[in-house]
């Protein structure tokens, strides 16, 4: 396949993009995506997003100028994640509610967690089925009161009730070893002296 900007040597680099479930592909040799400051180095690729996109690398001339590809990413590729292995860009994700493969819960992992818990309650999955032992069961509660007197003791030092804050300190840590001991029963090992499983 020869370079579409070119026309003349073979296109080595290809890219791809998907948009609105929309892809393009682009076919460039070498010297040309050189030219257009396409990094032949795959850190830029897999590190961050900006270092395919960003810092007006692909700006002024780019033959993705006249195609509607690439540079739309421009200077919003710093502050918007994009999956490696699809393409997909957060903001896709967010007007679809759909991912473009696997590998965007990992790609978007850190904007994730706190959508699931605000939508789900929690970031721990804990299956469909109700199916749960009652030590399982006992843990699930375990974890969310843990969690609830973390929030609290956070509310209770922003707010210097220092008394308070100490109190809760003290409920946690009584909860934490409570539940080592209750994951030691369940995993069938037995706690160490400081309260953790080993």
């Amino acid at each position: 396949m020869k370079c579409e900007k070119c026309k003349k040597q073979e296109a080595t680099i290809h890219l791809s993009q998907t948009r609105n479930g929309v892809t393009t592909e682009h076919h460039l040799c070498e010297s040309c995506a050189r030219e257009q400051g396409i990094s032949m180095n795959l850190q830029d690729y897999f590190g961050t997003a900006s270092g395919l996109f960003g810092s007006g690398m692909l700006g002024g001339g780019s033959i993705f100028d006249t195609t509607g590809g690439i540079p739309a990413f421009g200077v919003a590729a710093a502050k918007t994640s994009v999956c490696p292995s699809c393409g997909m860009s957060y903001d896709e994700f967010r007007k679809s509610g759909l991912f473009g493969c696997s590998h965007c819960y990992e790609a978007f992992a850190e904007r994730l967690d706190p959508l699931m818990r605000r939508v789900q309650g929690s970031t721990r999955h804990v299956g469909r089925k109700v199916c749960q032992t009652a030590g399982q069961q006992e843990q699930n509660l375990l974890r969310a009161k843990l969690l609830e007197l973390k929030k609290s003791l956070q509310q209770a030092v922003k707010a210097e009730a220092y008394e308070k804050a100490a109190s809760l300190r003290d409920e946690i840590h009584t909860l934490e070893s409570r539940l080592c001991t209750e994951d030691a029963k369940t995993d069938g090992t037995q706690p160490s002296k400081g309260g953790a499983a080993q």
